[in-house]
């Protein structure tokens, strides 16, 4: 959704046809882009006027003239009614633009010397270039003019009916002002401090920040508002018996499975709420009610804290080989023996990230079901994600089975999205922020990765003012891990997930952090040929910003373009 400036600018002060195009820019844009209203240039006792102005970091600045009712050209002149425009609705556009430019350039030399401000027309009436007239004059482009079919693409709807689509279907704007970028060339990128200089020379009486902390909260705060309308509209899948949800990453797969914990405790149900690892058992706890009637926590663990089942002990001293054959044995083995004597059963299970389960696994949880009344098994996973090779089998809709398939990624920006897209991802949600680009380091060595981390995390805590708590050192295996831990790069403290304390930078493997996600991510890996699910695992945890830091036939691998 497109930012206005200011949030509580009284939309309902404007003219009826300027606030309808603001609010179809609001909603078709993603958070990248900075509306306002009514922005006026005095000179020389003249008023110049933009009745929007649009800026965007990568995109730049539009002064756009809207104009309603029927229009129409000939000859080269701009008609209403019989009679021409004068000036024309573009030449409108063009003074506002010109005189918007220098007073920016004006009042912010250092940063604004250069910048440019394009000019566009938007006929929220007139419905594309064949109703508009017998041609365009020669000055005008035809990517200069938004119609309503640029500016909504629902056929056969009113308009009030359209807002309550958008968040669904989204809006091609982006590609609109894509094109026009793409046809003028003079409009130029913008750095934050541009941005924000741009905002104080038009909106002098505005506090407004636009740092990598703040276009990240804005990315979260839109991304969840996305997740949580898939979720409501998902919710009700809970009043089948057995439901398998397959999504790829970010695809709102967790909340989904929290929603649905909230609506079984709603209805006094014994619920169990659980996971493969800690990590993500840590997180699905944090963001639980605190409720007699649910337990969360990782598989194998929960089942051996079971109460009325006997106690099994952990053997001490195994090798990597025989505690991963235990944990994958053992406590199952234990509770399909002991069933018949407890008492302990559920009414309903959900299983997140069910792509790191066994087959058996799902048996002995099944019967962990109470006998009595109406149960339900949730499953929720991503095949893409399948990293520890468990014999996992997405199981087909069915007889007694329903299946949800998710296709729209909602954790990630737009840019972080298309990276992943190479990789299984999911498109990203219509309305998602675009975001910032990815990064790419080049090390050729563990000593040198390790390096360049303490670089980064200098410049993103110190200079961008990221929450170290909203950053996630992601590494490729152990090796690189622990060196990063035992060196504090750039004099960071970086500490294992069960480690973290106080706010820490967390630094973890990628089979560690499955379920997680954070603001920022740094990827770190020596390995060039890195397994591909491995890769869409580490790159899926970023939210808004993410680095990558390894040998450069990885670079070449991703697509990604040197700094």
């Amino acid at each position: 959704m497109g930012l206005l400036i200011p949030e509580e600018f009284p939309l309902d002060t404007v003219h009826q046809g300027e606030r309808r195009v603001v609010r179809i820019l609001q909603e078709g844009l993603s958070d990248s882009w900075l509306i306002i209203p009514q922005v006026k240039i005095e000179k020389r006792g003249r008023t110049y006027e933009s009745d929007i102005f649009l800026l965007n970091d990568f995109h730049g600045m539009y002064a756009i003239e809207v104009k309603t009712g029927p229009l129409e050209i000939k000859e080269g002149e701009w008609y209403r009614r019989g009679e021409i425009i004068a000036p024309s609705p573009m030449q409108q556009s063009h003074n506002a633009a010109y005189e918007i430019r220098n007073r920016l350039r004006k009042r912010k030399p250092a940063l604004l010397r250069h910048v440019h401000v394009a000019k566009m027309v938007a006929m929220p009436d007139i419905s594309g270039l064949d109703e508009l007239g017998d041609g365009l004059p020669t000055e005008v482009m035809r990517e200069q003019l938004l119609f309503s079919d640029d500016l909504v693409k629902v056929d056969g709807l009113p308009l009030e009916e359209i807002f309550s689509k958008l968040a669904v279907d989204g809006l091609p704007l982006e590609h609109v002002f894509s094109k026009l970028s793409e046809v003028i060339q003079s409009n130029l990128s913008l750095t934050a401090k541009q941005i924000e200089a741009v905002v104080k020379v038009l909106r002098p009486d505005q506090d407004f920040r636009w740092d990598p902390q703040a276009q990240a909260r804005v990315a979260r705060t839109t991304l969840r508002r996305i997740t949580d309308g898939q979720t409501r509209a998902l919710a009700t899948l809970d009043m089948n018996e057995r439901v398998v949800v397959s999504g790829t990453a970010g695809s709102g797969k967790t909340r989904l499975a929290l929603t649905w914990v909230e609506r079984a405790l709603a209805r006094k149900e014994r619920t169990l709420l659980t996971c493969f690892n800690e990590p993500m058992a840590a997180t699905l706890r944090e963001a639980s009610p605190e409720n007699e009637l649910l337990t969360v926590g990782p598989v194998q663990k929960t089942l051996l804290d079971l109460e009325d089942f006997p106690k099994l002990s952990v053997p001490e001293n195994m090798s990597s080989e025989e505690a991963s054959e235990w944990w994958s044995h053992a406590p199952f083995d234990h509770i399909a023996e002991h069933l018949t004597e407890s008492t302990t059963r559920f009414d309903t299970i959900i299983i997140d990230e069910a792509q790191d389960f066994a087959p058996r696994w799902f048996e002995t949880l099944e019967g962990l079901l109470s006998d009595e009344g109406s149960t339900r098994l949730m499953k929720l996973a991503d095949p893409q994600q399948e990293v520890f090779d468990q014999g996992f089998i997405l199981e087909s809709p069915g007889p007694g089975v329903v299946r949800v398939d998710l296709s729209m990624n909602c954790r990630n920006t737009q840019i972080i999205a298309r990276l992943l897209r190479q990789f299984g991802g999911a498109e990203a949600a219509p309305a998602s922020p675009e975001g910032q680009p990815v990064e790419f380091f080049d090390s050729s060595t563990d000593t040198e990765a390790a390096s360049q981390v303490g670089r980064l995390l200098e410049r993103l805590v110190s200079k961008e003012l990221i929450d170290p708590a909203n950053i996630l050192v992601v590494t490729g295996g152990t090796s690189m891990r622990d060196q990063i831990i035992d060196e504090n790069p750039g004099g960071f403290v970086c500490d294992r997930w069960e480690e973290r304390f106080d706010g820490n930078i967390v630094c973890e493997t990628i089979h560690r952090i499955k379920g997680l996600e954070r603001d920022a991510v740094i990827l770190v890996t020596s390995q060039a040929d890195l397994p591909d699910n491995l890769l869409y695992v580490g790159m899926s945890r970023a939210i808004s910003k993410l680095i990558i830091v390894g040998p450069p036939a990885l670079r070449a691998r991703l697509g990604l373009d040197e700094q």
